[in-house]
């Protein structure tokens, strides 16, 4: 009895080492996927908040994802959602350098990427591995399986994976320094409907005369935001001024890790059987409209009606001076302009 427990325990231990199932390691017939990974680098992302990771865990699973190795996945996968902070660092040397988690990425690891790029931004990862350590067992699994599906491309060599962390200077890339901020953390993607709505040339009785154009900003997680930008008609009580210190709105640099906060005082009024905007207004706490900004009637494109009808919220930014986006996001990165989030009512 004592030898026949030593055996099996022996085979547990065995097994928790390499991953193995249990069979395999009883039966002394466990396999490697070599050559392992060189993932040295885990401890430099500050996503692992400076723990103790299992490089050589770590290593073992990417191996075996690469090799297609289901059961050594299964099995490693297991203890990889045990060790937090491993499972945060590992997701952080991609998360925290892609621009967007992508479109079949899991809704944790979208929610999750913000913070990835933030820490990677700030180089403190604590809220990143909080937020890891807090997950459930499901939420860790769809984690983890969106940063393997990515590391499981593979090949990548130790120095290519240390450029996600190393620092380089702009010097050493012969690059300008906004140059390389707008590569390293590039703005968010803008679209723009090259002409106007009919109708949009509607004058706000007490904040002036806006054009309006109608776009969609892509946010953090890769979802489409509906968007109005303003475009003065004129230089009479419109423009950066009004829009900031009149209407209250929050400088933006377009980035969507800095979209502005919901106001839930804007509101747009649309009406549902026209399928037009008619207001853009503030509303004090009584719901008394305060700031009324523009007034009109505008037919909308009906794939832009559908988005902000399943959205709910718009961004309204300004001041612009065409539909362009490259125009929009170049006045964002300058400081000039100002935006925020208002509710959409359907009427």
């Amino acid at each position: 009895m004592v030898k026949g427990h030593g055996k099996k325990q022996r085979a547990k231990n065995r097994a928790r080492r390499t991953g193995a199932a249990h069979a395999s390691a009883a039966a002394n017939t466990v396999h490697t996927h070599e050559p392992l990974p060189d993932l040295s680098v885990l401890p430099l992302v500050p996503h692992g908040g400076g723990q103790v990771l299992d490089l050589d865990l770590a290593a073992r699973l990417v191996a075996a994802c690469r090799a297609a190795c289901r059961p050594c996945q299964k099995s490693l996968a297991g203890q990889m959602r045990e060790d937090r902070p491993t499972l945060a660092a590992l997701a952080g040397c991609v998360f925290g350098t892609l621009p967007t988690a992508g479109a079949f990425a899991a809704g944790t690891t979208r929610e999750w990427a913000v913070l990835a790029r933030a820490a990677r931004a700030r180089g403190n990862g604590v809220e990143a591995l909080a937020a890891v350590r807090a997950m459930t067992e499901e939420q860790a699994s769809d984690l983890l399986e969106d940063a393997l599906d990515h590391w499981a491309m593979g090949g990548a060599t130790p120095e290519d994976i240390a450029n996600m962390v190393q620092v380089i200077t702009p010097d050493d890339l012969g690059m300008s320094a906004e140059d390389v901020a707008a590569a390293v953390d590039p703005q968010t993607q803008v679209s723009m409907y090259a002409d106007r709505p009919a109708g949009a040339d509607g004058a706000g009785p007490t904040g002036g005369s806006y054009r309006l154009h109608l776009g969609y900003v892509e946010m953090a997680d890769g979802r489409p935001l509906p968007l109005i930008a303003f475009e003065p008609r004129d230089e009479k009580g419109t423009g950066l001024k009004h829009l900031r210190e009149g209407c209250r709105w929050q400088p933006w640099d377009g980035h969507a890790e800095t979209l502005p906060e919901l106001d839930f005082y804007w509101r747009i009024r649309t009406s549902i059987p026209t399928q037009t905007l008619a207001e853009i207004v503030h509303t004090d706490w009584e719901g008394w409209d305060d700031i009324e900004l523009w007034r009109g009637e505008v037919k909308v494109p009906e794939d832009w009606w559908r988005l902000l009808d399943v959205a709910s919220h718009a961004l309204l930014c300004g001041p612009v001076s065409s539909p362009d986006p490259d125009a929009l996001l170049a006045a964002a990165a300058k400081g000039e302009l100002v935006a925020v989030i208002a509710r959409a009512s359907f009427r």
